[in-house]
């Protein structure tokens, strides 16, 4: 079997009119190969990979196009195979079952809508579900209104655009940051087009559409450097080793920054004060080779992004964690209906990438997911709350050590400069030289152990250690409480799903100030 990687698809999905103008199909397929073509030159780290019904006409011509270009093919059929045949004339009928031989996966489209009669709704479902979990939506539609009955391709650029599909009860808002890309296709018998066919028009909000792909692909970028490592069986185990593994990576690149910030203004204090107390001058030149450093290393931050990228792939990672506690528990919902709506807003790369993953993932054996979910995480957190109180305590006592020696220090020459100095008596029992020089001394002491305290608050303020620990200790109860409730109620459906919830709004208020700790000079 063939090792999934863990890197994020970048879905196009289909909708299209079926009467397709034959004199037309030379055009909108060299206008659908320029689309694609562009896709894959644009975001080179990334598969692009085409979601259709295989419908006649729109369909089937992207399909056979992307095929040809040796693109991977979701098929996403309305209604069962031998159902959904009775719509196809031969031909059509013919390419259809090719089709569907070649495509990577087959399945049904699940129905987002309360259920109505009639082969339409199910043709909408199929529609709503390609809308949905796509990166960007090719129409291949002469660009009429969409119809009362929310039937028809413009209904469909329709929800992709305002993402106004009905939702069933319990799912969170959806952010409507879809882009489709219309392909002008007159349709048989139809006059109203007044435009060529194959002329490529852009819908909807295009700069998110264009910032979301060129986020995924960045991160399949990262992702390279480390797919041997990550690959699995499945897609979304892959996806989640990958993240996980590239946060990780990220989180010590950026540890390393803060301490390199922080040591560099530590010296940098240090060494203005040997330069005008002790009268070192060439210490003037250290100073400059601090702040050079400084800068240098602030500008390198801001460059490489490894904060952002640490905590933006640690929401994938734990994203993908909890949908794979869904999948299997056998919950046929997916984390983007229950993500948090801050995370959308500003993350919705991931909101999309949870999406495609869910598209090309295959369905799981339903299992008990008390011992590996909820157990494992209570676990988990316990472990992190007690390493992260240490890290506290630590650095606690490392500034509080600073202050008793800079106090001591004080009083220290206090002393000094009452009995040695003459402050009261007015007379010295050293030579002036001497009192200079152990005052120099006092007060490069005092500076030394001031940097020390900047430095730690530096670092580990830096860290957010008081939030972090506030976050393990409520994850704790929450599991704790998801163990009660499951030992009287078993695992049902709505408990794993409100348990759910809770975990993503958790990540959500974690991203929040994690993502505010970004580096600055520190001086």
């Amino acid at each position: 079997m063939k090792k999934e990687t863990g890197k994020i698809p970048v879905i196009v999905g289909v909708t299209g009119h079926r009467d397709l103008r034959e004199q037309d199909t030379a055009d909108l397929k060299l206008a659908v190969q320029g689309e694609l073509e562009s896709l894959r030159t644009m975001y080179p780290h990334s598969d692009i990979v085409v979601m259709t019904s295989l419908a006649e006409g729109a369909d089937q011509l992207c399909a056979e196009t992307a095929y040809e270009m040796g693109l991977d093919i979701i098929t996403v059929l309305p209604m069962p195979a031998d159902e959904y045949a009775k719509d196809f004339e031969a031909e059509s009928l013919k390419k259809l079952n090719e089709l569907i031989d070649c495509s990577s996966k087959v399945f049904i489209a699940p129905h987002k809508e309360p259920f109505e009669e009639g082969r339409d709704y199910l043709y909408r479902q199929a529609g709503i579900y390609i809308d949905g979990h796509c990166h960007i939506l090719f129409a291949l539609w002469e660009g009429t209104q969409a119809d009362s009955g929310g039937r028809g391709t413009g209904s469909i650029v329709e929800t992709k655009l305002r993402n106004s599909a009905s939702v069933n009860a319990g799912e969170q808002l959806r952010r409507a940051d879809g882009a489709v890309v219309q392909i002008v296709t007159p349709r048989r018998n139809s006059g109203s087009v007044q435009k060529n066919a194959g002329e490529v028009i852009m819908h909807g909000d295009e700069s998110t559409c264009r910032s979301i792909l060129r986020d995924t692909d960045n991160y399949n970028k990262d992702c390279e450097k480390a797919a041997d490592a990550c690959a699995s069986d499945d897609k979304l185990s892959a996806v989640y080793t990958a993240s996980d593994r590239l946060s990780i990576i990220n989180d010590m690149k950026d540890r390393r920054v803060l301490i390199g910030l922080s040591a560099c203004a530590t010296v940098l204090t240090i060494a203005f004060l040997l330069y005008d107390e002790a009268e070192w001058h060439w210490m003037i030149l250290l100073c400059g080779l601090m702040i050079i450093s400084l800068f240098a290393i602030n500008a390198l931050t801001r460059w490489t992004r490894f904060n952002e990228r640490y905590v933006e792939y640690r929401i994938l990672a734990e994203s993908c964690r909890v949908q794979n506690y869904l999948r299997t528990a056998g919950i046929c919902r997916e984390v983007t209906d229950i993500m948090p709506w801050n995370l959308q807003v500003t993350i919705p790369w991931v909101s999309k990438a949870v999406s495609a993953i869910s598209a090309v993932e295959k369905a799981g054996e339903k299992k008990s997911i008390l011992d590996i979910w909820i157990a494992g995480q209570k676990d988990y957190h316990k472990k992190a709350l007690k390493r992260t109180e240490l890290q506290l305590r630590r650095n606690d006592r490392m500034v509080t050590a600073a202050l008793i020696i800079t106090i001591a220090t004080y009083i220290a020459a206090l002393l000094f400069e009452i009995v040695c100095c003459g402050m009261i008596s007015g007379t010295s029992m050293f030579a002036p030289e001497i009192n200079d020089a152990v005052r120099t001394g006092f007060k490069l002491c005092m500076g030394a152990f001031s940097a020390v305290t900047l430095f730690a608050n530096n670092y580990y303020g830096r860290l957010a250690l008081p939030n972090v620990i506030d976050d393990h200790r409520k994850m704790v109860l929450l599991y704790e409480e998801a163990e009660r409730e499951i030992a009287v109620k078993g695992e049902a459906e709505p408990l794993l799903l409100r348990i759910a919830e809770d975990e993503l709004n958790e990540n959500a208020n974690w991203y929040a100030y994690q993502s505010k700790q970004d580096q600055s000079l520190g001086i």
